[in-house]
């Protein structure tokens, strides 16, 4: 009779769940690589043929002031699946193949918290938030690691530019790199009508729940490769005039005949136009999906692209820049949002400014779902705009952070930004930049052409001040100049995310891993030191995090044989370089250029160490401090550990570079002596308040 009760109770039950799960609305995303602002018919382009989109846009919103996070791929596609900035997640350039960092399976990422409430999570395409172990990355992260329960077509063997045919080989690489098992749609099978054939089955199969579809394209990323037939549609509409240069290695012709692709590299490029009509053609069939269906009305379509377009086969006029650029040409992208059961306006502009990284609170607010309160969330719930395109956002400004060791091949430089309002200021971080900042007036100025940062100071100093601060807050950092050593390549690294920490360590007990970072943490215990297994490098730039939390001594030891050591000694209000040489049990310690610092318990701290012949430099937060030269130093370093007595310390982000030396080196010298002549008065005036 019980059991009888609880099976009518439950079957009460069944109907009041599944309406709960279908009033949750549907969400696809399709997100394009590298796809300008200016490239949709609905954003004015003539040449380019998107009807499915244009139509996409008259049945909602279209933003004109979206945003990207930054301006290349990873960090978009992190700060989309966290909320979070991409200096939070600490991915701040496109990952390469044999990159260590990854986004880390600790996070609270967007399929994750949609799957938790009832949803079916699926992706289709390119992924790249990992690096790839056969390029000698230390581990791999994978969709799945992040919530998807369903996953195909990314890349296995890092990004293959121009493989876009079946069998998706990069160029003359034996090697297929794309998790895309047979082909589906014959001999000439194309990348981009593939994936969107997997994405509607993937809707069909999941129709009658709640799902959440992510469809990352490669196109129309360079190398430029369309299907035959639309590249020749294309070429007949506009007739080829003088070349722009002398060559344009990013378009492939694809064995078509005809002119050279270099005469297309700028607002006529066939290439470029057929692989976003592929694109197009995918939206239109997901649209007919969702139609025959009978769940369009409650689905939440969004499109858009993850960084403005590259310069050097499109032009993203009236936009300054492109790709790698924080002008706006290479930040500012599209966006169209549909979501007719959401009460989401048809036909209608926004121009309030949004960030991608507000997709995910966003998505979050329209599925009834509360965030997690231990994730702090960067991006702000834009829903009151989708549905009122007037209606400001609750943010005063939009930020931007792209430190670089070098220039990025398309004119990218290190640099960080801040808009507030019409007003935005670019810092940069190069020295070798001979304007500090530049700052612009949007409304009055959109391309970017008037940089006012001579007539504004006072509108300079209130955005760097904010900028600051901002950067402070969410911990991002500048980065130093090295001033003994010029970074080539990075020998190891590790950014300690939760179970991914590499087999190159001796773990001892005091030692743990947790919420990615490393801690040293156990009380007692003998073992003071963790090792770094078998480092092999004598010339080298060395950075890491670090953090006090209760400690009172942290030391980064690297020796020769344990015989010839070099430690830098960071105490809770003081840090020095101290050499020693250990003769038969007997030390002889030197200290070389003690600096007074008062290390804040609980704040984050940014060290950076350069070895170059017999000469060493600490780096605190990017400033120059302490310098020592010593002949041991030139001894091949083959220990490296952290040691911290006591417990209560963190670390984060530790990365070895090879270098060479810096080319200014002997010119930076005299600035290293200036520096430690005022560290040293400063140690002393300390010293003397103390006796007092």
């Amino acid at each position: 009779m019980i059991f009888q009760k609880i099976r009518h109770l439950f079957l009460f039950f069944i109907p009041f769940i599944f309406s709960l799960y279908a009033e949750k609305p549907n969400i696809i995303f399709v997100l394009a690589d590298d796809l300008g602002w200016a490239e949709l018919g609905c954003y004015g382009n003539t040449f380019n043929e998107t009807p499915n989109l244009d139509k996409l846009a008259k049945q909602g919103v279209r933003f004109t002031h979206a945003y990207a996070a930054a301006p290349v791929c990873s960090p978009y596609r992190a700060a989309l699946l966290t909320g979070q900035h991409p200096a939070r997640v600490g991915i701040l350039d496109y990952l390469r193949p044999n990159s260590s960092n990854a986004l880390p399976v600790s996070q609270l990422t967007l399929p994750k918290i949609l799957k938790r409430n009832g949803y079916n999570t699926g992706m289709v395409g390119k992924w790249h938030l990992t690096g790839y172990k056969y390029q000698d990355a230390q581990f791999e992260v994978r969709p799945r690691d992040h919530g998807f329960d369903w996953n195909i077509g990314s890349e296995i063997k890092g990004v293959g530019n121009g493989a876009n045919f079946w069998p998706y080989v990069f160029r003359t690489q034996p090697i297929s790199w794309i998790d895309l098992p047979n082909n589906r749609m014959g001999k000439e099978e194309y990348l981009t009508d593939r994936l969107n054939l997997e994405a509607v089955d993937f809707i069909e199969r999941n129709k009658k729940e709640p799902f959440f579809l992510y469809l990352s394209h490669y196109a129309p990323h360079t190398i430029l490769n369309g299907r035959p037939d639309l590249v020749n549609k294309y070429r007949k509409k506009h007739k080829p005039g003088k070349p722009s240069r002398k060559n344009c290695y990013l378009c492939d012709d694809n064995g078509l005949s005809g002119e050279n692709c270099e005469y297309w590299a700028q607002d006529h490029n066939p290439h470029l136009a057929a692989m976003l009509e592929s694109i197009d053609d995918g939206v239109g069939l997901l649209m007919k999906k969702l139609d025959s269906l009978g769940i369009a009305e409650n689905t939440i379509f969004i499109f858009s692209s993850d960084n403005g377009g590259e310069t050097n086969v499109t032009s993203n006029a009236p936009l300054r820049g492109g790709k790698s650029q924080l002008y706006e040409g290479g930040i500012r992208v599209p966006l169209i949002v549909r979501w007719p059961d959401g009460n989401i306006p048809r036909t209608q502009t926004c121009a309030q400014p949004v960030v991608n990284h507000d997709l995910y609170p966003t998505l979050l607010e329209a599925a009834d779902i509360e965030p997690d309160p231990k994730q702090k969330l960067d991006g702000v719930s834009t829903l009151a705009t989708w549905k009122n395109p007037s209606s400001a956002v609750s943010r005063k400004s939009l930020h931007w952070h792209y430190p670089l060791d070098r220039p990025h091949f398309l004119g990218g430089i290190s640099s960080g930004a801040i808009r507030r309002g019409d007003w935005k200021l670019i810092e940069y971080f190069d020295p070798k930049k001979s304007e500090h900042f530049e700052l612009f007036n949007l409304k009055n100025d959109p391309s970017e052409k008037i940089n006012l940062a001579g007539s504004k100071a006072e509108v300079v100093q209130k955005l760097h001040h904010d900028l600051q601060v901002w950067r402070e807050k969410i911990g991002a950092q500048i980065p130093s100049r090295p001033l003994l050593t010029q970074t080539r390549n990075l020998l190891f690294g590790e950014h300690f995310s939760e179970g991914q920490v590499s087999k190159n360590w001796f773990f001892q007990k005091e030692w743990q891993v947790a919420e990615g970072v490393l801690l040293r943490n156990q009380v007692g215990g003998t073992n003071k030191r963790i090792f770094y297994k078998d480092p092999n490098f004598q010339d080298a730039l060395i950075r890491f995090d670090f953090q006090f939390n209760g400690a009172t001594d942290i030391r980064l030891i690297t020796s020769s044989n344990s015989s010839y050591k070099t430690v830098l000694h960071i105490q809770k209000d003081i840090f020095f370089i101290q050499t020693a040489q250990d003769k038969k049990g007997t030390w002889f310690p030197t200290r070389h250029g003690e600096c007074a610092f008062e290390f804040k318990k609980g704040k984050w701290y940014t060290m950076t160490i350069e070895f170059i012949r017999d000469q060493v430099i600490a780096h605190l937060d990017h400033k120059h401090m302490v310098y020592a030269k010593h002949p041991m130093m030139r001894n091949l370093r083959t220990e490296l550990a952290f040691q911290v007595d006591q417990p209560g310390a963190s670390f984060d982000n530790l990365q070895v570079f090879q270098v060479g030396q810096h080319p200014e080196q002997n010119n930076n010298l005299d600035l290293i002596q200036e520096n430690e002549a005022r560290n040293r008065n400063l140690l002393k005036r300390r010293k003397t308040l103390d006796e007092q």
